[in-house]
């Protein structure tokens, strides 16, 4: 099977996808390794395990040093490149394939809910839309359960005394393996149904395993979308012949209050806690607010100090916003010995402008030592303006994580009437990687504090050099590995300051 076909399955167009995927020569190189034909460019095969990835540094000096830059053993040209047909080959391709599927399914997730929020207000184009989709998935639910019914009676008139009267297909092994609920919930995204008709055996198991891998953070993503999938299967009968109870699937549904997706983590016993700050819940706004101790925006666009806006250049009122979907597509999780962070769900190349980091403007830090960010002028030597302190209201740049080899960076720029500090991406950042960023050296100065990253040239390990300094109108003033979780910005609006403290929140 090609990648071309694997891209076809995953319901990866480009036109749909939020950012475009490039190719480099380690991805042509791959693709001619297990010798997978295609003239299509294909996202690059990465892990979110650091002991994967690879970056040309890194690369170089694991193998003079005859082990992997993050302290692991490198890996083979075999492992690397297997043998075309072997199993590792065809593990390789199977795994590539769920992954990107998987990354489709939480967007195609989004989307529905994108045109569910537009339909309820009786836009008319959305409306037609949602009828259509809810059509398709409908139609998709009752053809493969009638078929699955329709097998069950041509085995009941053809029984043998030793034979099971439940029928070994694609419909049966889909729901014993992850449930009527996540059927119902997957069978509304593109990707999964373009799957489920037309991936092979080893394909097909290897994304169900993916997605019971990945259960919670399924449900808990359609949940604070108010996805309606029960209503596909609630008048689903009992009992049924080789299958589970859709009944019991809908008792289960989750018990959780509907908050902004970035209010929840996903911990790592497998449950969901509120985001939380020295024991007071953290909420999510879109755009920052300002104390009351300034008599107007700090970060207003100025004449002087100002570069003018990077978007259209104009040193002038433009009323620009920066247009991302980034907080769409990450979710928080907790990651062992650093707690909370944030995950992709899709990928992102470098130079993508993910968000901007939002907050309350103050002119001290209000004796929060972790979320504090020191925002400058856009200037190359910009004075320094303000802090933006989310340690109660923010979005979901706030809990990324530090790594002296970090997938994202901070980035001083004017956008419309205001100058921000937004989240970039460094490189290629694949599906399911925690995105992390430099907290900048004087962070770490004093020795209070000690990284947890664990790469080669970890600021904490005394052996190397320090992680690549971060100029200090970019430092944060105090942002440990957090232990608490973030909100999000999706609606994609550059933030507008006001001093109302009930800043305009998007619904997700």
């Amino acid at each position: 099977m090609s990648f071309v076909l694997l891209e076809t399955l995953a319901g990866a167009n480009v036109h749909k996808r939020p950012y475009a995927t490039h190719l480099s020569g380690l991805h042509h190189t791959i693709i001619q390794a297990i010798n997978q034909p295609t003239n299509q460019e294909i996202p690059s095969i990465q892990s979110s395990n650091p002991t994967i990835y690879l970056t040309n540094l890194t690369t170089k000096m694991a193998i003079q040093n005859n082990t992997h830059a993050d302290g692991f053993e490198p890996l083979s040209m075999e492992e690397l490149f297997p043998p075309y047909g072997s199993e590792a080959a065809l593990t390789q391709t199977a795994e590539h394939f769920a992954k990107e599927t998987m990354s489709s399914i939480y967007f195609d997730l989004n989307t529905h809910s994108r045109f569910q929020r537009e339909a309820n207000t009786e836009d008319l184009y959305s409306m037609q839309v949602m009828e259509n989709l809810e059509g398709i998935t409908e139609e998709f639910m009752e053809t493969e359960f009638a078929n699955y019914l329709a097998s069950i009676g041509h085995l009941k008139k053809n029984q043998v005394k030793s034979q099971s009267l439940a029928p070994e297909n694609r419909f049966c092994a889909t729901i014993t393996e992850i449930g009527w609920k996540l059927a119902a919930i997957c069978a509304h995204t593109e990707a999964f149904r373009r799957a489920y008709m037309e991936a092979d055996h080893r394909l097909w198991e290897c994304l169900l395993q993916n997605i019971h891998n990945n259960s919670l953070s399924i449900e808990h993503y359609a949940h604070c979308r108010e996805l309606d999938w029960v209503k596909l299967i609630k008048e689903v009968p009992s009992p049924i012949p080789g299958l589970p109870s859709a009944k019991e699937a809908v008792e289960s549904a989750l018990d959780w209050e509907v908050h902004h997706p970035h209010h929840t983590v996903l911990t790592l016993d497998g449950d969901l806690k509120r985001t939380e700050f020295n024991g007071e819940y953290q909420t999510h706004i879109d755009e920052s607010i300002y104390d009351e101790c300034f008599p107007s925006d700090p970060t207003a666009k100025s004449d002087v100090n100002s570069t003018g806006c990077a978007l259209c250049g104009s040193q002038g009122p433009c009323g620009c916003t920066l247009q991302s979907r980034a907080g769409e597509l990450v979710e928080l999780v907790e990651y062992p010995g650093v707690g909370t962070g944030v995950r992709s769900l899709t990928t992102f190349n470098r130079g993508d402008v993910l968000d901007i980091y939002v907050g309350e403007l103050r002119s001290d830090t209000a004796n929060d030592t972790v979320y504090p960010l020191s925002q400058s002028w856009d200037a190359p030597k910009g004075d320094h303006l303000c802090y933006i302190c989310s340690h109660k209201t923010g979005n979901w740049t706030r809990f990324l994580n530090h790594s002296c080899q970090p997938s994202t960076n901070f980035v001083v720029r004017t956008i419309g009437d205001r100058v921000v500090t937004t989240i970039e991406a460094a490189r290629y950042i694949a599906p399911f990687e925690e995105l992390t960023i430099d907290y900048g050296s004087g962070y770490w100065q004093g020795g209070l504090r000690e990284c947890a990253c664990g790469h080669w040239n970890c600021i904490s390990n005394p052996s190397s050099e320090s992680g690549s300094p971060v100029p200090e109108h970019k430092v944060l003033e105090g942002k440990a590995s957090k232990k608490s979780t973030k909100g999000k910005k999706t609606n994609g609006k550059a933030p507008k300051a006001s001093k109302n403290k009930k800043a305009r929140v998007s619904p997700y």
